[in-house]
């Protein structure tokens, strides 16, 4: 028998694998305009400033309530999920939730809201060979609830969601069915997100990202050694630090407090290393948040650049259910829950919002002997560039294909996994 009131527990699920991840929003430029995935940008189009504001919203939040840990997430993971979710939503809790996410209700429609993610998980699931990128959502329902029609066609049709008939009753059998699919939808990278399941559960709301890439120029491993990194004025701990030298993009940002250099990815794929100034690190996160991130036209010309970063192999875990009211997303959690637009059956609210990342960062990349450090041209040289990420740093990972964030982190101590 069900509850009166019903638990919807909600999970969101995000992961990376290999390389690093990288940047924040960006001008539409003239060659994405035309690029082969136009048709399908138009609509995204209209959310990517939403988006791009609700990740330093969350950013600002992540940093703040974790002031001395590592912090990596996938804003794009969560802003679809709660989309998604806002499909079952009506009345007070539709538009809470829909401002939470950052959207202007006065100048979007919901229903151009949902247009534009069914854009961007067309755009996130376009086939390159070069980056292995997936993105894709799972939803497991009790197999005795019956959900209205509307909501799973939207869910399917927009969304591309896979929907599976669950029995909760059967925690352990419920719990193993939705641990492989995570399993295996992240490459065995989380093979366990769920280590408990109520069995008053009747929904579980799942979204992940998988990327997978290899730097166009890759660290020689035999270069690697233990370093120093000062996770602060009394913490200093060895890491193993990769070195490499070549021609990349980079702008120091006097407004911004911080040195930044450009890693790219075979494919559609950046990674941006900010470096804030000494000392200068929640300056750095607070500019970079408040003016709306880095835009690309700052790198402008590539610059020789010896950069030194430590390999690194996290993982994160939030439950975000205790965090989002902080930044407005609260109507989904509270007891006068209005979700009725998922089923009339029972009473529904969320109560249980896991996000899980993966983060590796190693030397992988294509072997690029034949344009490793080539130099025709020496003008009038420039003071050599060096880049060492010995103290805390900001990353973020940009699909430069379609301009959004994909992950965005602060890695205070790469020695720590979790």
């Amino acid at each position: 028998m069900f509850l009166r009131k019903m638990q919807l527990p909600l999970y969101l699920l995000l992961l990376v694998v290999w390389i690093p991840k990288s940047i924040f929003c960006q001008k539409q430029s003239d060659t994405e305009e035309q690029s082969p995935q136009a048709n399908h940008g138009l609509a995204y189009h209209k959310i990517r400033l939403a988006n791009s504001e609700f990740a330093g919203r969350l950013l600002k939040l992540l940093v703040s309530e974790n002031p001395h840990k590592n912090v990596f997430f996938s804003p794009v993971s969560i802003a679809t999920a709660f989309a998604m979710l806002s499909l079952g939503a009506k009345r007070a809790t539709l538009t809470n939730l829909l401002e939470g996410l950052s959207f202007n209700l006065t100048e979007l429609q919901e229903r151009e809201i949902h247009k534009g993610f069914q854009d961007l998980v067309h755009l996130l699931n376009a086939t390159n060979s070069e980056v292995q990128l997936e993105s894709g959502n799972g939803l497991f329902i009790n197999d005795q609830l019956e959900l209205l029609q509307g909501f799973l066609d939207d869910v399917k049709n927009l969304y591309g969601a896979e929907v599976f008939a669950t029995n909760f009753e059967d925690s352990e059998g419920a719990k193993k069915q939705i641990n492989d699919y995570v399993d295996k939808k992240t490459h065995g990278k989380i093979p366990e997100l769920i280590k408990e399941l109520d069995s008053t559960t009747v929904m579980i709301l799942i979204n992940y990202i998988f990327f997978e890439g290899k730097w166009e120029t890759s660290f020689n491993s035999s270069l690697t050694e233990l370093q120093d990194f000062y996770v602060n004025d009394n913490t200093t701990v060895q890491v193993p630090m990769m070195m490499k030298r070549e021609k990349l993009y980079y702008h120091h940002d006097d407004e911004l407090y911080s040195s930044m250099v450009v890693l790219p990815y075979e494919g559609n794929a950046w990674l941006i290393l900010v470096l804030p100034d000494e000392g200068k690190l929640e300056q750095a996160l607070d500019a970079i948040i408040t003016k709306k991130g880095i835009s690309r036209s700052k790198f402008l010309e590539k610059r020789k650049v010896t950069i030194f970063l430590p390999r690194i192999s996290i993982s994160t875990s939030y439950n975000l259910e205790q965090l989002l009211p902080k930044i407005g997303i609260r109507d989904v959690f509270a007891d006068d829950a209005d979700l009725t637009g998922i089923t009339t059956q029972f009473k529904l609210q969320v109560s249980k919002v896991l996000h899980k990342a993966a983060l590796e960062v190693n030397e992988n990349g294509t072997v690029a002997a034949a344009v490793t450090d080539t130099e025709i041209y020496r003008k009038i040289m420039a003071p050599p560039i060096i880049m060492n990420f010995n103290r805390p740093f900001i990353i973020s990972l940009l699909d430069t294909k379609i301009h959004q964030h994909l992950f965005l982190g602060k890695i205070v101590d790469p020695s720590v996994k979790y």
